[in-house]
């Protein structure tokens, strides 16, 4: 049973629109009041929009503080967003939340992942900048995920654990597009195991075998953007021919395709 929505498939499941209400803003665990979805920023303090912390101890005594609470009160959070740094004490931390469904979080510095497999129930999950990140296989053992952003992983060649996810219908694996900053990836066969796939992005990257017929095994795909390459451009008539494709770049944008 396909779980993710037409405006998920459309637009991605990490997308922003207006009309939706956003999550609380937070910078200190004082700021709490019970919510179970929360946007947590509380690292890279100091700068012009939190000019009052002013010295070192300060900046540490806010982080401390949300890695105490978050380890204490391990069923508070269903949703939690990161948009300033995240460093591995923190991450460990959040890990911790039994009940977390979805997890965003903008700039990971951190190298372990390893206690992400502890978050059992998380179905969406997007980690931005994750340039340390070492390993992926603690993602592959989340089973409930059906949407998931792997971005800048720079230490990632092999995205073959990914095919255990047999619940995830939405994969975006992209570089760093502001930069740019590629990553580099091994083959693409992993997707021949995830016809289940509804929406794939495969961007800022550059890949080694050159191979994108298994992108063809994806039947169910909706929502399709692929890197220009000369690859994708002598495959694009047949990669717009899947049978269920209605958008993605290779549709919008196809300008982009052509010789």
């Amino acid at each position: 049973m396909q779980i993710l929505n037409e405006k998920q498939i459309k637009y991605g499941c990490f997308y922003f629109h207006r009309d939706e209400p956003r999550q609380k803003a937070v910078v200190e665990v004082s700021q709490y009041d019970g919510e179970s979805s929360l946007e947590i920023n509380c690292t890279q303090l100091g700068d012009s929009f939190t000019p009052q912390y002013k010295t070192p101890k300060e900046k540490k005594r806010v982080l401390q503080e949300w890695c105490q609470f978050l380890s204490d009160n391990t069923t508070a959070f269903t949703e939690l967003s990161f948009n300033t740094r995240m460093p591995q004490e923190l991450f460990d931390a959040v890990c911790g939340q039994k009940n977390l469904k979805r997890l965003q979080i903008k700039w990971g510095a951190f190298t372990d992942i390893s206690k992400l497999a502890e978050l059992s129930e998380l179905e969406y999950l997007y980690i931005g900048s994750g340039t340390g990140v070492q390993s992926i296989d603690p993602i592959a053992t989340l089973e409930k995920l059906v949407a998931l952003h792997a971005e800048n992983f720079q230490r990632i060649e092999d995205y073959g654990p990914f095919a255990k996810l047999k619940r995830l219908e939405a994969l975006t694996i992209e570089g760093n597009g502001l930069s740019p900053q590629y990553i580099h990836t091994d083959s693409l066969d992993f997707l021949i195991e995830m016809k289940q796939l509804r929406f794939f992005h495969f961007m800022t990257a550059r890949l080694r075998s050159k191979d994108i017929t298994p992108v063809l095994y994806l039947e169910e795909l909706e929502n399709l953007s692929l890197m220009k390459s000369k690859e994708v451009i002598e495959l694009y008539d047949e990669l717009i021919r899947l049978p269920k494709l209605k958008y993605g770049l290779l549709l919008e944008k196809p300008e982009l395709y052509k010789q």
